[in-house]
């Protein structure tokens, strides 16, 4: 049996961290470890992006709310529009 590259091989934990952010796993996958300013530069952005994230979910349920009563109208107005 040959040899396995392990660098060919990802274990779950590394799918997290890839999912969570691409560009962390692939420095840390190539051995990089981000110091100082650069470091700073990627919270900073990951601050940012947890912030517009958590903005458009909120968004999106109101959008959702706001389509459920907006259908509720538009039957109840079709209702009373037929009953007459």
């Amino acid at each position: 049996m040959s040899q396995i590259n392990r660098r060919l091989i990802i274990n779950a934990s590394e799918v997290g961290e890839f999912v969570y952010c691409e560009k962390a796993w692939h420095l840390r996958r190539s051995g990089a470890v981000p110091q100082g300013a650069r470091l700073d530069e990627g919270t900073t952005f990951h601050e940012k992006h947890g912030t517009k994230i958590s903005r458009a979910a909120s968004l999106r349920k109101t959008g959702e709310r706001l389509l459920l009563i907006g259908l509720f109208l538009l039957i109840a107005l079709a209702l009373i529009r037929f009953a007459s």
